[in-house]
């Protein structure tokens, strides 16, 4: 499956846009990280026609409340995927990204599958809005990404996006980004007062995550680090946009996301 394919048909974004313009400015109403092992993966989200495809228990949860998300992924049949149809990748076999349509409130969690084939994880959605989450698995060697809406009950206000900045500040690190167009790669680099870190540990077998979402279609990319020291990723099938960027690493036993709004020009 092609990396950087569209999250979801124009349809289910039209939907989305009208659902937040139809709730803006009034309540909605309720319903063991792995060793090292670096590499460059791409996960793209699936598109209509494919014969998977993801089904939630319940996609209206309360704000602020924790709760615990259930969903099925399904083939083309209906037939619900079992345990050994995914594949461990990055030392989990699902990875469930989460973040609200403002591109805020970024979270990375890793659901567990029961006997029946239905996955569980506990979430909580710091505030009110729209979110989307993906669900980012690996079946017979392919790469996929299904995306779901949630709503979280209350009145919504969506924030700007932060502007364009290349310096991000996330629990006492400062994070550098470097960009190389042609080559669509991105290098980041730690450091904490004012020291580089050149310590960081594995975090499920790698030594950071980038997931890229891009506004307007929200299209996806989560990407490993490449295998040399520096934490560089290959972003070259990112299409043109502007993108929120989240990077995931881990130091002092504890998992760090810091947050850049990133400019693809191609």
């Amino acid at each position: 499956m092609t990396a950087g394919v569209r999250v979801a048909a124009f349809a289910a974004l039209l939907a989305a846009v009208l659902l937040l313009s139809a709730i803006a400015g009034r309540a909605i109403d309720p319903g063991a990280d792995a060793g090292e092992s670096p590499s460059t993966h791409h996960a793209a989200a699936a598109v209509p026609g494919d014969d998977l495809h993801l089904v939630a228990r319940a996609t209206t949860l309360a704000a602020g409340t924790p709760r615990t998300f259930t969903f099925r992924v399904l083939d083309g049949s209906g037939a619900t995927l079992r345990t050994g149809a995914f594949q461990i990748e990055q030392g989990r076999r699902m990875h469930l990204i989460v973040v609200r349509r403002d591109l805020r409130h970024f979270q990375h969690l890793h659901p567990t599958q029961d006997a029946d084939g239905a996955w569980t994880v506990p979430i909580r959605l710091p505030a009110p809005g729209v979110y989307l989450a993906y669900a980012d698995f690996q079946t017979a060697g392919t790469r996929q990404a299904l995306g779901v809406d949630l709503f979280a009950a209350g009145r919504f206000q969506p924030q700007a996006l932060p502007a364009p900045s290349t310096t991000a500040h996330v629990d006492g690190y400062d994070v550098a980004l470097a960009s190389s167009h042609d080559a669509g790669r991105l290098s980041f680099t730690v450091s904490r007062d004012g020291a580089p870190v050149t310590d960081l540990q594995p975090y499920l077998g790698a030594r950071g995550h980038l997931v890229m979402l891009r506004v307007g279609d929200l299209a996806y990319e989560h990407v490993h680090p490449l295998a040399h020291g520096a934490l560089a990723f290959d972003t070259g099938h990112a299409g043109p946009g502007t993108y929120r960027l989240f990077l995931q690493f881990r130091h002092g036993d504890a998992v760090h996301t810091a947050a850049f709004t990133h400019e693809v020009a191609r």
